[in-house]
């Protein structure tokens, strides 16, 4: 007997159908149909008046069922989905909608969905749609609810619509039906180019463990060639960075502390720790516009007007005067009033508050109005130049922070001019501007990458060297890169000592033994080759010594720490090695969870070593 009957084509040069009906009672008779029409290929599955049909535009479906799609991180999800780390899947169902009292359920389940709207709102690889056939004796509305509540939950968590396995996911369907009766019509649409794209750039990482500009400048030509729209190529690369387990990590703990937040909007330790965690991102090359969409979920209504904190007031009364005083708008907002602006802005960032863009959208928008009426057109052009600054201090903040937190970051020559530009115009402000609002918050910050503060420096002094004549744009660049040269060589040489401590003995107070080490590391390196090119000197003693006092920390600070419980140690360790917050924190972690830290404690031998 016909237990599934499955059917595999394509339906234009980019869009592959997996069509399957399964069941317990199938006949013989073809459930598909496939001939040339004006416009190309269309293929049309039939289920008992119920269809699929698709042709060189889109799917046009009629019946009861849905569509379900893996999720991909950064696309927007329904808080309620957010708050199950579970949940993996986009699920909906033919003629529902969401409305202000929950979903809503309607007789009216026909439509139509083009290809670019279906791979742009569902995932961007591959999307699946069902219909199901049941000898229930209700509305058309009403089997839809008994469907979604019986089929909801499982195909919410399914591991099946991501991995693309059409027969398990067929099975869970029928399994949580539980109807002999039933039987189901699936079919999965594959975009080839996105799954192509997809492959190559998932391998491409993995080998490569990085991203930023030169890696999406190296997969561009191939997104180019396969016709990926930009916006493709992000999600589908922030969606690979995310499902890697180093920046999961992260990422989890961002949403978690989100939803707190959501729960109790006045928590200044969640806020301070989301804007560590975003910096910690920034390390993992995940681009800021993803936590953005979360951050969409906190509230931005202040809970009473009464509790507005005090830098807000005073920006509503800068920004007042322009309407109420008497004087000309350039001088009530001079130098000294637009640097105390930028500070408050830079708290209001710090804190998560958004009242202070409400304060800016409300000025704008009154100040708008007026100047379509004819009035106040000095008063808009001076509010125009203040937020010009605000402009140039985020540029200035996330070319530091970019430096400071990126692994294997740089700055081009237009970067560095760019640089120079913001430094000037801050500077003019109010003398060493740029210093305290841009550069010291990232010298404190203990998240910062041993080499993002070298960067960071770098970059700040050669900014003062070029005013003074001293240094050209260009050597500035090249000075960056050659510490990101020493970055990437450092992190090689770790992730190699650290590999070949694993498999053999070392005695790291012999020198011989270090010299033997570092032969066979650095031979490794060239020969599978991820590095071409001499290795900057100092780069072994630099990794050795970073792997060492891993090795200190985990068998020596770490349990000290714990037994007296007193974190001093842990904070006098960091300052003396080096070695930033986020990685004593995986540390850590790993620790205190049983792990093995990926050989950080491995065999370093007898003697003076770790």
């Amino acid at each position: 007997m016909l237990k599934d009957i499955r059917i595999h084509g394509a339906v234009t040069q980019d869009i592959d159908f997996y069509a399957t009906l399964a069941g317990e009672k199938l006949i013989s008779a073809p459930f598909y149909e496939i001939k040339e029409g004006k416009s190309g290929k269309v293929a049309s599955f039939f289920l008992a008046g119920m269809y699929f049909h698709l042709d060189g535009k889109g799917l046009a479906f009629s019946g009861t069922g849905g569509s379900v799609s893996e999720y991909m991180f950064g696309s927007p999800m329904p808080l309620q989905d957010l708050s199950h780390k579970e949940v993996k899947n986009r699920l909906v169902f033919f003629g529902t909608f969401q409305g202000d009292k929950g979903l809503t359920f309607s007789s009216q389940t026909s439509g139509f969905q083009s290809y670019d709207d279906l791979f742009l709102n569902g995932n961007a690889l591959s999307n699946s749609f069902f219909l199901v056939k049941v000898p229930w004796a209700y509305s058309v509305r009403r089997t839809q609810e008994i469907l979604l509540k019986t089929l909801g939950r499982v195909l919410k968590r399914s591991e099946q619509p991501g991995s693309g396995d059409d027969s398990a996911l067929e099975s869970e369907i029928l399994r949580e039906l539980a109807e002999p009766e039933a039987t189901l019509l699936l079919l999965r649409l594959v975009h080839r180019p996105h799954q192509r794209f997809f492959q190559f750039l998932r391998s491409y990482y993995r080998k490569v463990k990085e991203w930023g500009d030169a890696q999406e400048q190296f997969v561009a030509p191939l997104a180019e060639e396969l016709g990926v729209a930009q916006y493709q190529r992000e999600r589908i690369a922030v969606d690979i960075l995310y499902k890697d387990d180093r920046n999961r990590q992260v990422v989890d703990e961002y949403k978690d502390v989100l939803l707190q937040l959501t729960a109790n909007t006045d928590s200044p330790s969640a806020v301070a720790r989301l804007n560590s965690l975003r910096n910690l991102a920034m390390r993992h090359g995940l681009p800021p516009s993803l936590f953005d969409t979360l951050d969409g979920l906190i509230p931005t209504t202040q809970p009473k007007a009464a509790r507005e904190p005090q830098y807000l007031r005073r920006t509503r009364e800068i920004f007042e005067g322009l309407f109420l005083s008497s004087r000309p708008p350039s001088e009530v907002i001079g130098p000294a009033e637009i640097a105390e602006l930028l500070s408050y802005k830079q708290k209001a960032q710090q804190r998560r508050d958004n009242g202070f863009e409400q304060v800016l959208l409300e000025t704008g928008r009154i100040l708008d109005e007026r100047a379509a009426e004819g009035t106040g057109l000095d008063a808009f052009e001076v509010f125009s130049e203040v937020v010009t600054y605000f402009d140039r201090l985020d540029n200035a903040e996330a070319l530091i922070n970019q430096l400071a937190f990126m692994e294997g970051a740089t700055a081009t020559e237009d970067k560095v001019r760019s640089g120079l530009g913001n430094k000037r115009a801050l500077d003019g402000i109010e003398k060493n501007l740029f210093y305290r609002m841009v550069l010291r918050p990232v010298l404190q910050n203990p998240y910062a990458l041993h080499f993002g503060r070298l960067k960071a420096v770098a970059l700040y002094e050669g900014l003062e060297q070029i005013e003074r004549g001293d240094r050209t744009l260009s050597e500035i660049a090249s000075e960056l890169e050659e510490l990101g040269l020493q970055e990437s060589a450092q992190h090689h040489l770790y992730e190699g000592i650290r590999d070949r401590l694993k498999k053999s003995y070392f005695d790291l107070s012999n020198s011989a033994h270090v010299r033997l080490l570092q032969r066979e590391v650095e031979g490794e390196l060239v020969k599978r080759g991820e590095w071409k090119g001499p290795i900057p000197q100092g780069s072994f003693a630099a990794a050795l010594e970073e792997l060492k006092s891993e090795s200190e920390f985990l068998n020596n600070v770490l349990p000290r720490a714990i037994e007296n419980g007193d974190s001093s140690y842990m904070e006098a360790f960091r300052c003396r090695s080096g070695l930033d917050l986020f990685r004593l924190e995986e540390l850590e972690r790993e620790y205190k969870a049983g792990l093995d830290p990926d050989g950080a404690t491995g065999n370093t031998g007898p003697g003076p070593g770790p």
